[in-house]
């Protein structure tokens, strides 16, 4: 399964957020049992090892598998945060990692942030 390509535009301090549905590649793509899985996902500034980390949705946000035998994934990043990113422009992509440890990519993509004018 390949990771879906999804571009994420974050209005600077207001919340975002964002609810993926996980299908599988089965006849009918029923919803995929995200039971005992986990997610993470990191914004960093671009492609490459040596690409700082500018978030990590999995602690700062509310990344969280909301309904595992729907196959739901939410995320949430609270508008207080994103008031105090200096950075406009990042890449991340956002994987479930299964009960053996292995990670699937679902999502990725760029983030853009437009700057906040009224403070």
């Amino acid at each position: 399964m390949s990771a879906a390509t999804f571009d994420m535009l974050i209005e600077q301090g207001t919340d975002y957020d964002y609810v993926l549905t996980t299908r599988s590649q089965a006849e009918g793509r029923p919803p995929l049992d995200l039971t005992g899985c986990s997610v993470r996902a990191h914004v960093r500034a671009h492609h490459g090892d040596d690409a700082p980390l500018l978030y990590d949705l999995a602690t700062g946000g509310g990344l969280a598998i909301t309904d595992a035998a729907a196959g739901r994934v939410a995320l949430h990043i609270p508008g207080a945060t994103s008031a105090a990113w200096p950075w406009r422009v990042g890449v991340y992509d956002l994987e479930l990692v299964d009960a053996g440890g292995h990670p699937l990519r679902l999502l990725q993509g760029a983030v853009r942030v437009t700057g906040e004018v009224t403070r």
